[in-house]
Parts: structure tokens; C-alpha cells; sequence
């Protein structure tokens, strides 16, 4: 596929394009990301292969699944508006079937109006009797007003499949055993890597410091120790907590913290990170390659592993530069508390011994001890988060997986760490719980925390933060913010993780899913309130032009009679027939409009999106041909959407009750965002001219519910995704697509009804991206 150039199909609607554009050319305003051209590769679900540099924005054709350039309707005021842009825009059209288009072009109805009664009577005069001869022709063909019902009356399909290779499978079968992962011009080999499989926790630490009974002290591995002294049980030690940058240059303080306090405690060894967290090799002892790589296994191990040392510690230790007052208060013990490494030291520990501080200002006899949970509230700042882990566990009120899951990324987020692997804060919470992924230095943060997901029981945790709308999406993924406040335990997802993407991304399956249409309205079947006259109106007109033709028949034969008879029977039937179908005919616009232009009971689903915004009236007229108040603004499924109290009837269409009647009554009702918040009017007015990769207005039109919802994104989403249910409706991602990778990326969240979910087809595996390139 050769990206700049339009499909066969799409050419007449390409031709029409409105661009907002100086220059004359079509394809002004599309720009390259990252200054250059990439080779996209697409493969559809029905297996055809497109590639092209074309990096504009696509979606998949609803009938076919074939990938085409995304053409978008848009407002007048966008249209006008100068912006650059990576999708085509074209001008609102009108959708409704054509009876009902010629019907209005002979009442010549103003679309501007609200109650859909402007008529300009010269113009219908003028326009009537040519209206009226192509409604008896159009009548002649067999097709229905209201359109055909459109795949089974749902929602279009969503036709996409993913069939890309998971980096990380929940099924390790899934996985491919060599898999390459071409970053730009390099090329990462991982060979028979597990994918969510749990490493083996420790029973004791590798490396302690023993004292001898001379004053000195040494390494010695744990193992060995026990052999010689003949014990089974595990040794009892010190742990020795610190922050590097108080002690750059004086290690041997930490060495004398560590002797003196197992000396007072009792115990034989400590443990320090910096002489216990690998072999320490020999004097003059040359390292090969093959040992040097051990070493940083080793050290990565007890990394990894520090929270099975803590849990096992007889005391802990704190050493800071001081000073420290006598209430504890310390601007070095509170940066000792701020790193995140901290956290765990704190709250693992199950000794009985209360905390001992170390001074460097003052000797090692000078030391204070402090019970734990007073130190907790003298160095955490966070403690209203904080203070839920540390009563977990203590056990005085055990939190559910999801909540520890929660808080505690919400506490390590806050906190200070140097980098040491870009998952670190993933591998840090991996300490807290019970399975533990094996360590993969190549993961993100969000990788690593995604596999760490996978393999404990979180309580679907990740599905539920996917179904979050932070109120910025350029927000970082572990944001757990919500544009509608919503907690993590308020959903209830109905889809499953089943593996992680290459990328920040991961494979979902179970999900619900409709595509969008964009590029224009098309005619929606509706079931309107079917009455006695309504179906003898319709019989007269479908046979209209039979008794036009009737008629003329039997006068024409009784005229050309010899002699002819003026009282012939036949001429009687033939000009009572042609009278009243003349007569028909000529009320044949107000006829169809009497008979299709009536509330809607049920329709055919579609979603129809344009950019900007337009009221409800012009939409309505747009797509059903009339103004009958089907429409309706949504009440709260968008951050944008805004409701009130029904005070005069405007649901039922009840001016003259009584309002404290209406109040009383609690009714709801959806307002025009635009016209009710000027807040919302001006992000309207500011969005019309905003910069690429800039948030855009954008109008989503839900013809089953009959809603219409204002929502902000960077891009165009092409498929609606349902993901889960909160708060008695579904969560609803709208989703763009990078087509050069198959990645769809959350590009806002909509709360829609239930009765939603069971007119969307099931999607297959999806790759979803937690934020696209330029997403702002």
C-alpha cells in the first residue's frame, strides 16, 4: 500500500475534503513525526499486508477490515480554523434517507432551528411540484425509508487482530523462545527468558559479618558458617540501614555501627550492604570476566532479595550524619526516611527490639533507640498512606491485595531513589509481596510492573488501572487519579491481561468493542410508534404511482371509446383514481414526514464522531432528517459533560408544571456543556486552533442510547473498547491506532450505559499502549 495515495473507494469523499490550509495542496497540514519516515507494517485479520510510510492517521473499515487513510468530518468553526493536522477532514453532510431529504428540500426546512419549523413559503412553492414528481419515482423502487438494519442490529464491528509475537506471555507457551526486539539500529537477543515465573525467596542472607571472639571481623558466607559451627538454625544479625550519599567516603563508620551494635545486642554477624551484599574479593585477588560477572549477579541478588534479609534480622539500625534532636527530629533522618528503599526496612521488620540510631556526630555509645512505630511518624511525611501499610503489617487491619497493591505504589512513586534499573520501583513493591517475576534489566517501569501484576494475585489490578481516565493523559502510568474520582475497587473489570507487548504495552482479551464512523452520517433504521394511520398512509404512498398509472390508463381507454361515452364507468374509476392520487402525491412531502418523522422507540446502533462541536438540533436534523427531540446530551459519561435537575418537564415535555412539582419529582437531565459551562465553551473556542498533538474537541453520537457526548483527545479514536463497569455504567476506552505497529492507545474514557456491552461484538486480543508519541 503506497500511503499517500487515496483507496479506489475513497476518492469521491477524498475529493470533497475541506482543508484549512493555505495551500492548495490535498495533503497540506499532514506532517512526519520525528522529523522523518518510518516503514509501517500492517497486517489486517483477514491476512493482507499493507506497508507504506504514510504515518497519518488510519482506521479499519467496518465491512472489510481493510486499513484506510481516516478521514473526519468536522464543525464549520474547525474547518475554519488553521491548524495542522494528521487526519483528513471533510464538511458535515447530511445522512438521512433521501425521502426524507427531498421531503425537507420542498418544505425548504431551516436547519438552524431549534423547533424545526422555519419554513420560507416562496421557496416552497417554487420547489414543490419538482419534489413531489421525484418522491413518486423514488416511491416506485422497493427499498425502505429508514434504511436496513446493519450487522444484525449492532454496533459495527471492530475487525482487528493483533498477530504479533507478547514479549511476556501469562502462558509461557505463548511465547516465542528467540525473540528479537529491533530498537532503531540495535538488536537485543533474550533467549528462553521466563516470562512471569517466580524466583525462589531467601531463606537467609548469602553473606554475613562475623565477629570474632579477637575484636575483628570478616565475610563469611552463611553456609560455610554454619558447616563449621555446626548449627541448623540461622544465624542472628544486625541489619545496618543507611543512605549512600550521607556516607560517600567513610564506609568504615557503617563497619563500626554494624560491630558495635551486634557487640550490645548479643548477636554474632551483621548485614550492610556495603560489605555483605556480594563476595568481597582478596587481597591482591584478580577478578576474570567470568568472575566479575558473578559478582554483579550476586549483588543483584541481594538487591532484589533485601526484604527476605530484613524479615530476618534480629535488630535494625539506622545511621545518619545527625544531627538528631531529642524528639527525633532530623533533616538528615528525614531524607534517610524520604528514599524509597526505606519503606520496606521499616515495615518488614518483625524484630522485637525498637530502632537504634547512630549519630556520626557523636560516638557509638551515644546511640538512642526509638520504638518503630513512633520513628514511622517522625520520618514519613505521608503518613496518612504510609500509616494503612504500616497497620497491615502490624495485623491490626489487613488490607485486601488490591489496596496493598495500591498504596504501596502510591507510597514508593513518592519517594526518592538513585536509578539503578529503570523498573526499580516495580522491583522495590515486588519485596512487599509474596511471588516475585524473575529480574529483567531490559523492562521499563511499567514492563516490570505490568510482570509483577501477572504474577501475584493483585485482583486484577492492572485491568483496573486501564480502566482509569487520569485528568491529564500525559499523566505518569501509575497515576491512579480519576476524572470522576473513582477508586480502583469501584471497577470491576470484564477483561483479562494475558501478556506484555513490546513497549509499554499489553495484550487484552475479553473485551467488547464498536468502530466509529468518522467520515460521514449514514441513514439509521428506526421503530418509531407505529400506529393504524401511520401504516394506511404508508400503504397509500407505496402505491401511488400504481394508481397514477391506473388512472391515466382507464381515462385515456374511456376517451378513445367510439363513440365516446362522458358517463362511462371506466372514465369515472380512472379520473376518481388519478384524483386522488394527484392529490396524494401532491401532499406526499408532508405525508412522509407525518409517517417516518416520529419519536423514536429503537434504532439501528452506530457511533458517529465529528471534530468540534455542534448542537443537538443540527445533529439530529443531520441524521434522522428532523427534529423530534430523539437526541439527548449525556449526563455524565465524559469529564465534559454536565447534567442538572429537571425543573419545568423538559424530559417529558411538560412546560406548565408546577416547579416545586418538578423538583420534588428529582428528575435528571443532560445539558449542552457548551451553552451551560463557560469553562467548557472556552476549551471549545481554544481547541479550534490548537497546535498538533494538542487536545482537540471532539462529538460522539451514540444512536442506540440516543446520546451525545463532548470529549477532549489528541487523536480521532477509531473503536470504542469496554473494559469494565463502575458505578452502574461501562467504562468505555476510545482508542486510536498507530498502524505501523498495531497499537491502540487509550485516547480518553467514556462511561456509557449497560445495555451497550450487548450490542458490540466481542474484539479479538487487543494491544493497547499506555501513552502514544506527542500524547499531551
Amino acid at each position: 500500500m503506497e500511503g499517500s495515495r487515496p483507496n479506489d473507494h475513497e476518492l469521491t469523499d477524498l475529493d470533497r475534503l475541506v482543508q484549512p490550509q493555505t495551500s492548495p495542496d490535498r495533503n497540506a497540514g499532514h506532517v512526519e513525526h520525528n522529523g522523518g519516515r518510518r516503514l509501517g507494517y500492517h497486517r489486517d485479520f483477514l491476512k493482507r499486508n499493507h506497508t507504506g510510510y504514510d504515518i497519518n492517521e488510519h482506521f479499519l473499515d467496518p465491512y472489510d477490515g481493510r486499513l484506510c487513510r481516516l478521514v473526519v468530518q468536522g464543525s464549520p468553526d474547525v474547518l475554519q480554523s488553521p491548524s495542522k493536522i494528521t487526519w483528513y477532514r471533510t464538511e458535515v453532510r447530511d445522512g438521512s434517507p433521501w425521502m426524507i431529504r427531498i421531503s425537507n428540500w420542498a418544505l425548504s426546512r431551516d436547519r438552524g432551528s431549534e423547533d424545526d419549523l422555519g419554513t420560507d413559503f416562496a421557496k416552497a412553492v417554487c420547489r414543490w411540484i419538482p419534489a413531489c414528481l421525484a418522491l413518486s419515482v423514488v416511491m416506485i423502487i422497493p427499498v425502505q425509508v429508514a434504511a436496513t438494519p446493519s450487522n444484525f442490529g449492532n454496533f459495527d464491528s471492530f475487525l482487528y487482530k493483533d498477530w504479533r509475537y507478547p514479549r511476556d506471555a501469562r502462558n509461557a507457551s505463548e511465547n516465542m523462545d528467540d525473540l528479537q526486539l529491533r530498537h532503531h539500529h540495535s538488536m537485543v537477543q533474550v533467549q528462553n527468558k521466563p516470562s512471569v515465573g517466580s524466583r525462589e525467596r531467601l531463606a537467609e542472607p548469602k553473606y554475613l559479618c562475623f565477629l570474632d571472639a579477637s575484636g575483628g571481623v570478616s565475610q563469611r558466607e552463611v553456609s560455610e558458617w554454619k558447616e563449621s559451627s555446626q548449627r541448623k538454625t540461622p544465624a542472628d544479625y544486625v541489619f545496618v540501614s543507611f543512605w549512600g550519599s550521607h556516607f560517600p567516603d567513610n564506609l568504615s563508620y557503617l563497619q563500626d555501627v554494624g560491630v558495635h551494635a551486634a557487640r550490645k545486642l548479643g548477636v554474632s554477624a551483621y548485614w550492610c550492604s556495603t560489605s555483605c551484599i556480594k563476595r568481597l574479593p582478596g587481597a591482591g585477588e584478580k577478578l576474570t570476566k567470568e568472575d566479575q560477572e558473578e559478582l554483579k549477579r550476586e549483588k543483584e541478588e541481594s538487591i532484589w532479595n533485601m526484604s527476605d534479609i530484613i524479615r530476618r534480622a534480629a535488630a535494625v539500625v539506622i545511621a545518619v550524619p545527625g544531627p538528631v534532636d531529642a524528639q527525633f527530629n532530623g533533616e538528615s533522618l528525614r531524607q534517610w526516611g524520604n528514599r524509597c528503599w526505606t519503606m520496606p526496612e521499616l515495615l518488614l521488620y518483625t524484630g522485637q527490639q525498637p530502632i537504634t540510631i547512630y549519630e556520626r556526630i557523636k560516638s557509638l555509645d551515644d546511640r538512642r533507640q526509638i520504638p518503630r512505630r513512633e520513628l514511622w511518624n517522625k520520618v514519613w511525611s505521608d503518613i496518612a498512606y504510609s500509616g494503612q501499610l504500616i497497620d497491615h503489617y502490624e495485623g491490626s487491619l489487613i488490607l485486601t491485595p488490591l489496596e496493598l497493591n495500591t498504596v504501596a505504589l502510591h507510597c514508593l512513586q513518592n519517594r526518592y531513589t538513585s536509578e539503578y534499573l529503570e523498573g526499580d520501583v516495580a522491583y522495590m513493591l515486588m519485596g512487599l509481596l509474596r511471588q516475585r517475576p524473575q529480574i529483567v534489566a531490559s523492562d521499563s517501569e511499567f514492563q516490570a510492573f505490568a510482570r509483577l501484576s501477572l504474577a501475584n494475585d493483585s485482583n486484577l489490578l492492572l485491568e483496573r488501572m486501564i480502566c482509569l481516565l487520569p485528568n491529564n493523559l500525559a499523566a505518569e502510568w501509575w497515576s491512579l487519579e480519576d476524572a470522576w474520582n473513582a477508586k480502583l475497587w469501584d471497577i470491576y473489570p470484564k477483561i483479562q491481561t494475558c501478556g506484555i507487548g513490546v513497549g509499554d504495552t499489553v495484550i487484552l482479551d475479553g473485551a467488547h468493542g464498536a468502530a466509529i464512523r468518522w467520515d460521514k452520517f449514514v441513514p439509521v433504521r428506526t421503530l418509531g410508534q407505529e400506529t393504524l394511520r401511520h401504516k394506511v398512509m404508508r400503504w397509500i404512498l407505496r402505491i401511488m404511482p400504481v394508481l397514477i398509472l391506473s388512472g391515466l390508463v382507464m381515462t385515456i381507454s374511456a376517451a378513445e371509446t367510439s363513440p365516446p361515452v362522458s358517463t362511462s364507468p371506466l372514465l369515472g374509476v380512472g379520473g376518481s383514481l388519478l384524483g386522488f392520487s394527484v392529490f396524494t402525491l401532491l401532499l406526499s412531502p408532508i405525508l412522509l414526514r407525518q409517517i417516518y418523522c416520529t419519536p423514536t422507540q429503537d434504532s439501528q446502533p452506530f457511533f458517529f464522531g465529528i471534530e468540534g462541536y455542534m448542537d443537538k438540533y443540527q445533529l439530529e436534523l443531520l441524521i434522522f432528517g428532523s427534529y423530534e427531540g430523539r437526541l439527548s446530551w449525556s449526563v455524565a459519561s465524559s469529564p465534559l459533560s454536565r447534567h442538572s435537575l429537571d425543573r419545568d418537564g423538559r424530559l417529558k415535555g411538560l412546560p406548565n408544571l408546577d416547579e416545586e412539582y418538578m423538583i420534588g419529582q428529582n428528575m435528571c437531565i443532560g445539558l449542552d456543556p457548551v451553552q451551560s459551562d463557560t469553562k467548557v465553551s472556552a476549551l471549545v473556542k481554544e481547541a479550534k486552533g490548537s497546535p498538533i498533538h494538542e487536545k482537540k474537541i471532539f462529538t460522539l453520537v451514540d444512536t442506540y442510547t440516543m446520546t451525545i457526548t463532548l470529549f477532549e483527545a489528541v487523536h480521532p479514536p477509531i473503536a470504542v473498547i469496554m473494559c469494565g463497569a463502575e458505578g452502574g455504567m461501562q467504562r468505555a476506552l476510545l482508542c486510536s491506532e498507530d498502524w505501523t505497529t498495531g497499537t491502540l492507545y487509550r485516547e480518553t474514557v467514556l462511561r456509557m450505559e449497560t445495555r451497550v456491552w450487548d450490542k458490540m461484538d466481542p474484539v479479538s486480543r487487543i494491544r493497547l499502549g499506555i501513552k502514544r508519541d506527542g500524547q499531551a
